[in-house]
């Protein structure tokens, strides 16, 4: 016997050592291989899993002691994982929540809790608990969801029992302001309401934002039954009238029942958590570890850790970055949304859509009903039923042909089914199809309604045939199974634009990045997908007669055609080069005249900003010889009809920023004025209430904010823009032009503006989306209607490489991470002037420690690059220009760091922390080092320019590029 006992023994100490080893080495295979030996009923019992996985084997305690003492995150979760338990605790009464000090280990704990919170394992959960993890911590500080949060929406209601038996705070708010029974009751689960009603849920707490937003637990339930009687038996309620309880009773009496909450009535001031994002330079969110004596740990931004007890009615917290982001920053735009609800600029609350298929329509659609019912499938050959209308058949076939090439690409083909006679009447097809302008209240309306059978689409005009056909696409490709196999759900989408003017404005001076006519063509389908209604093709002429276009006259009327055929009106933006002058006009006229004549659809003629403001001429504004300076104004634009030789059904587009400085009160009525603002803080409403009050109307410009940097300002867009559409709503101005310039040498590609077109497209459209589920989804939309990536990668890291260049941007500034003051940058980011001008960047704000979590940040993107699987046209175009982003990028933040090691002033007391020596005190290593790169960069440049670009604006491009290569060669190495 004691020999056994002395085999087992040695079998057990080489287990223990072997696991020992493997976790020193981080070999998580070993671990497993060793774990899986020690399982099965023939395995000696001291020799068995759960004894070497939770036994106090070693001298410090148990292997997963070791494991989080050592920082070993992926063995931590291997271990966990086998069902190791972290509370058993060593000789000294320590276990390994006691030494889990490191963020990576707070956050390995807090999943594993969620994880087993989720698929209600109870025992799980109650051991994790009596380990000392809290039961009220956030998953993260973006979203702050508690375990009852999670168990809400995915547990039962043993889990909210054992939850809310160990203290679990019912009525904790996450982010949005929502609560667990927001959730219970979203999902009518109605043992999880009684469980958390009987518990002191509070059916009165209103979400402040999200899914939930202005919506009470009682909202949501007062259309389930079953759910508003759960309501009604936890509270006291007076004789209801027959039978029915009115609502404003159940809420006053609610809101005065002392049983809501365990402190007695209810105080919402003291409960409403304000939403915050933590600076992205702070390096750390206040987390928090409760042990058993009742003390929490804060571990701030550099590991600092300070002891302080607990306070009866706090409420501690484990928090982590968001899983949502890339890298180890926090969303910018999360904050930019805080400072739009801070500033009452809100959204209405929209209807609840259950079914993940319809959650990425883009534009939303105003109104969608999900209906009972099983699932339409439809046939790989679309057979179309045309009910007859005053509108022809042919023309709504042609609609479908401009819709074939897409669908194709999605497995199915159409085909012409049969014509109905306007009564209608029976038929096979499964795609019934109306146009009829009776029918709708809007001109543009349309209607898709899906049963089981066939897909009903109606419009009211062909224009909104169009519509409903790109809608009817989408659908078809969120629900895609394979090449043909799609199935939609019973649905009805009724839907019509809010705004008439949804544009988008190109430059394409000739100078700068303008794209070959394939891909501009490629660019028309996206927006014409997005249901844009006009494009503004903007040019910057020379002193010159002669043609100037990028693209030659018949090219004009192609792009006209190809427009047309996608209900998108193509329109000049006529404007000068900056060293134009008044006297210059003369020899100008005829060019303008022919631009204008190669339009065929000319409706609307835009003046840009240089030549409006030679048009308002100061010399004018005062009175001359008696007449008042409106007349000189109006004289002046009576020229400019003249000399473009205007037909009077004209609209006039002028730049109306140059105009109000001069505070001109009388125009034309067939004048429309433009209002241009790009900052992500511009107050459109201040800056037309003057035009709207002369009884003017005004169409905003907002911008992609893509333009002087190396990856664009996301958040400055989306602000930007969503501040243009508010005061459209509020004013009632024509619409909104999402503008996108090429900027100074053109060096931010096309990708890079998406993220603006497709926010301003969808707005402008529906402008009561919610902005924060757009900020939510924005990267699914480009990946799923843009770039067609399966891998959902290149929308995302478009996104998180402009929040890297922001964040560089403010920290270069010293400006704090919430502003959104002077975004985007006018005079270019922080790393666009590192690579073009280094010389000249301050850095007295910037440090080594911002340079390396920036290029982490940057490199995890080009990591991810390799995964995309874009099947877009130009999709492998696309990835290169953003692995050339990255690399100019990385090329930026190394010259900064270099600068900064260089420039560090170690009499920082006496002056500048650090001092900006130059590039020429660079060491020559570096300097050569960095001169091949950008060499190597400037080849790259040139072939992803070229192959969807035309060559003209390249080398005006390049000259930046080269300026840059000249100055980082050294000096006895530039020869000739």
């Amino acid at each position: 016997m004691n020999n056994i006992d002395e085999v087992s023994s040695r079998m057990l100490q080489e287990v223990c050592d072997n696991i020992k080893t493997a976790i020193e080495q981080g070999r998580t295979d070993i671990i497993k291989s060793v774990l899986e030996a020690c399982e099965g009923d023939d395995i000696e019992p001291n020799l068995r899993k759960e004894n070497v996985l939770n036994n106090p084997l070693l001298e410090d305690g148990t292997f997963l002691y070791m494991a989080t003492k050592m920082n070993q995150g992926d063995v931590v979760r291997t271990l966990l994982s086998c069902g190791a338990d972290p509370g058993v605790q060593n000789s000294k009464g320590l276990n390994a929540i006691d030494v889990a000090t490191s963020e990576q280990m707070r956050l390995i704990y807090i999943e594993e809790l969620l994880r087993a919170t989720a698929n209600s394992e109870v025992g799980r959960v109650c051991q994790l608990i009596a380990a000392g993890i809290n039961i009220n911590s956030w998953d993260s500080e973006e979203s702050k969801n508690t375990p009852l949060h999670w168990a809400a929406c995915y547990g039962n209601k043993d889990i909210v029992t054992c939850l809310i038996d160990r203290g679990a705070d019912v009525n904790a708010m996450n982010s949005c302001g929502a609560t667990a029974l927001h959730d219970a009751v979203l999902r009518g689960d109605k043992d999880i309401v009684e469980e958390l009603m009987q518990g002191g849920a509070n059916p009165l707490i209103q979400a402040m934002k999200g899914k939930f937003g202005g919506k009470t637990p009682l909202d949501l339930a007062s259309q389930k039954p079953e759910i508003l009687a759960l309501v009604k038996r936890f509270t006291s309620f007076s004789p209801s009238v027959n039978g029915h309880q009115d609502i404003s009773t159940l809420v006053h009496q609610l809101q005065h029942s002392s049983s809501v909450t365990s402190g007695g009535s209810y105080d919402r001031g003291e409960r409403v958590r304000s939403v915050s994002v933590e600076s992205f330079s702070s390096g750390g969110r206040g987390e928090m570890l409760q042990h058993r004596d009742g003390s929490t740990v804060s571990v701030h931004g550099h590991g600092f850790p300070s002891e302080r007890k607990q306070s009866s009615r706090s409420s501690n917290t484990i928090v982590f970055s968001s899983q949502a982001s890339l890298l180890d920053l926090s969303p910018r735009i999360d904050q930019a949304i805080e400072n739009l609800v801070r500033t009452h600029v809100s959204t209405p609350v929209r209807p609840l859509v259950t079914h993940s298929s319809l959650h990425l329509l883009w534009p939303q659609p105003r109104r969608i009903v999900e209906l009972e019912g099983p699932p339409f499938v439809p046939q790989k050959e679309l057979h179309i039923s045309i009910i007859q209308s005053p509108v022809s058949i042919h023309r709504i076939l042609d609609i479908w042909d401009v819709c074939r090439p897409t669908l194709i690409a999605l497995g199915f083909d159409v085909k012409i089914g049969d014509v109905q006679p306007s009564c209608g009447r029976w038929s096979e097809s499964q795609v019934e199809c109306i146009v009829n302008e009776d029918l709708f209240s809007y001109k543009d309306s349309y209607q898709i309604h899906i049963n089981s059978d066939r897909a009903r689409i109606g419009a009211g005009s062909l224009c909104g045939l169009h519509y409903a056909l790109c809608t009817f696409t989408q659908l078809l490709r969120l629900s895609v199974a394979g090449p043909g196999n799609s199935v939609l759900v019973p649905v009805l989408i009724q839907d019509h634009p809010a705004m008439r003017h949804r544009a988008v404005l190109l430059d394409i001076s000739p100078r700068g990045r303008v794209p070959t006519l394939d891909f501009l063509f490629h660019m028309i389908n996206l927006w014409s997908s997005m249901k844009v209604s006009h494009l503004h093709l903007y040019t910057q002429l020379l002193p010159s007669s002669e043609w100037q276009l990028c693209f030659t006259r018949s090219e004009v009327v192609s792009i006209d055609r190809y427009c047309q055929d996608r209900f998108i009106d193509l329109l000049p933006v006529l404007d000068v080069d900056t060293h134009v002058s008044y006297e210059d006009l003369t020899d100008m006229w005829p060019a303008f005249q022919e631009i204008l004549a190669s339009f065929p659809n000319l409706r609307y003629v835009h003046i840009g900003p240089k030549l409006c403001s030679l048009l308002v001429r100061p010399e004018e504004i005062d009175e001359v010889d008696g007449v008042s300076s409106d007349s000189c104004q109006y004289a002046s634009l009576q020229e400019l009809w003249h000399h473009l030789s205007l037909p009077p059904n004209i609209t006039l587009m002028l730049c109306s920023n140059r105009i109000q400085q001069h505070r001109v009160q009388f125009f034309p009525s067939n004048v429309l004025f433009v209002q241009y603002g790009f900052q992500a803080d511009y107050d459109f409403l201040e800056w037309t209430q003057d035009f709207h009050q002369q009884g003017t109307m005004t169409c905003l410009c907002p911008g992609t904010a893509s333009w002087n940097s190396l990856a664009g300002c996301p958040e400055a867009s989306i602000c930007n823009i969503y501040h243009a559409v508010q005061a459209v709503g509020e004013q009632g101005s024509l619409g909104v032009i999402v503008a996108h310039w090429s900027g100074s040498y053109h060096l931010t590609p096309h990708p890079f503006s998406w993220p603006g077109f497709v926010v301003g497209s969808g707005l402008s459209w529906n402008p009561e989306t919610h902005l924060d589920s757009l900020h939510n989804s924005l990267g699914d939309l480009l990946n799923t209607h843009i770039f067609l990536d399966s891998e959902n990668v290149i929308g995302r890291v478009i996104i998180e490489l402009g929040y890297a260049e922001t964040y560089a941007l403010r920290s270069c500034r010293g400006q704090d991470q919430s502003d959104l003051s002077d975004l985007p940058a006018q005079d270019g980011s922080a790393l666009y002037k590192l690579l073009t001008d280094p010389d000249n960047v301050n850095l007295e704000n910037l440090t080594v420690d911002m340079f390396g979590r920036v290029t982490k940040h940057i490199k995890k993107c080009q990591n991810n690059l390799f995964r995309a699987k874009v099947q877009c046209l130009f999709g492998e175009m696309v990835i290169q220009e953003l692995q050339l982003a990255t690399d100019l990028m990385l090329t930026a933040c190394r010259i900064g760091r270099t600068l900064i090691g260089v420039g560090t002033n170690p009499n920082s007391n006496m002056g500048l922390a650090v001092i900006n020596l130059g590039v020429c005190n660079l060491p020559p290593t570096f300097r050569t080092d960095i001169a091949n790169k950008l060499l190597a960069h400037i080849e790259q440049y040139k072939g992803t320019w070229l192959q969807r670009h035309l060559p003209a604006g390249l080398q005006t491009s390049l000259l930046v590029l080269t300026s840059a290569l000249h100055r980082f060669v050294p000096d006895e190495s530039q020869g000739t």
